[in-house]
């Protein structure tokens, strides 16, 4: 079942701003980013466990990262019965957990 699959609204900002980045120096870089997000969302909304989960002892919840292909990025996500809620499009050199408030 492809569960419907959600940006939070911080996590969509992090996406453009990462995108704007590339774009900066490469529009077909740019394009590429954006694509491998987009199909990789896809993947988490047909088989979100397919990801590993994250252990933080700051949540309960079961939070999953899924690398960008060929990109320094991960989306990290919750997964329910009928939704994926990305929470960070997060560069994999970024201080780890930073997202952690966006659970909720």
């Amino acid at each position: 079942m492809r569960r419907v699959v959600r940006l939070d609204p911080e996590a969509e900002a992090e996406l453009q701003e990462a995108a704007s980045c590339y774009a900066a120096r490469s529009k077909a870089a740019s394009r590429r980013f954006l694509k491998q997000v987009l199909a990789l969302a896809r993947v988490i909304g047909d088989a979100p466990d397919r990801f590993p989960r994250l252990v933080d002892p700051r949540t309960e919840r079961p939070v999953h990262r899924a690398l960008v292909p060929g990109f320094p990025y991960a989306l990290v996500f919750l997964a329910a019965d009928d939704r994926v809620h990305i929470l960070a499009v997060a560069h994999t050199r970024r201080d780890p957990g930073y997202w952690i408030h966006r659970i909720g």
